[in-house]
């Protein structure tokens, strides 16, 4: 018999203007960019957990329009990279 070690699967929630948007993934990248919200220039919540590990952080309007409005790749990859430092304990 083999056993796999699987990883848990982070689940991401955001909260925009009242309504929540969710996505699963092995990482944070991968969940960050399944995630779909429409872009409002607004403050989003957003809650990552990975089994009994959970993180809410409160995010500018800023980051949400570098991460998911119409930007250029360098500002997307920008925007990943701020997103992946501030959950980097969730990539482990």
């Amino acid at each position: 018999m083999t056993t796999t070690n699987k990883k848990p699967l982070i689940k991401a929630q955001i909260k925009l203007m009242g309504r929540y948007y969710t996505a699963e993934g092995k990482t944070v990248e991968e969940v960050l960019s399944k995630l779909e919200p429409p872009i409002a220039k607004t403050v989003g919540v957003l809650t990552l957990k990975k089994g009994e590990l959970e993180r809410i952080r409160v995010i500018p309007p800023k980051m949400i329009a570098n991460m998911w409005g119409h930007r250029s790749p360098t500002m997307k990859n920008i925007a990943i990279k701020n997103f992946t430092l501030l959950f980097s304990d969730f990539n482990k």
